[in-house]
């Protein structure tokens, strides 16, 4: 069982930093994120965490206990970070809005996002994908509405601004 606990350790500890640095790149390449919502990727790394301080008592090998090591070095800074996320998703992130397009198929959620004292509020639109997918297609900086029109199943205008969602059409401002 402890050879078990290393390894599978190991494995999730590399699959979840996989899956950080990839939602990481999609937030500023503006492209799919496929990774799960941050407080599951939370829970997964303090479940790795504890698998790997489990996986110390496997001295079966010195590779076994360098992963042990590697698990535990990447998951508990890993695990603090995205408990951060979670956090300041809760706390700074607004809901204002949800609009489909007119034949259903595509759904955006839209979020005011506060940065604090020293910053403007901005408004924030999210496609939803399959499964937990998400693609961040519009963000406005100083602007705390969103005023939403389709054109047609996959033309949308947002606060006068035009996008091709077909095309992948983005806005950043």
């Amino acid at each position: 069982m402890k050879r078990k606990h290393n390894l599978w350790s190991f494995l999730l500890c590399l699959l979840l930093t996989a899956l950080s640095l990839q939602a990481l790149y999609a937030s500023y390449a503006a492209s799919w994120s496929i990774a799960p919502s941050t407080s599951v990727l939370w829970l997964l790394t303090a479940i790795t965490f504890f698998m790997g301080v489990s996986g110390f008592r496997d001295k079966s090998s010195r590779g076994a206990r360098w992963r042990s090591w590697l698990t535990v070095l990447i998951a508990f800074p890993l695990s603090a970070i995205f408990l951060l996320g979670t956090i300041v998703n809760a706390s700074a992130r607004e809901y204002i809005s949800t609009t489909q397009s007119p034949d259903s198929k595509t759904t955006i959620d839209f979020y005011t996002i506060n940065g604090g004292a020293t910053t403007s509020i901005a408004v924030v639109g999210i496609v939803n994908g399959p499964l937990w997918f998400k693609k961040a297609i519009y963000y406005d900086y100083r602007m705390d509405k969103a005023d939403v029109a389709w054109m047609n199943n996959h033309t949308i205008t947002i606060n006068d601004h035009m996008l091709n969602l077909d095309k992948g059409e983005t806005f950043s401002d």
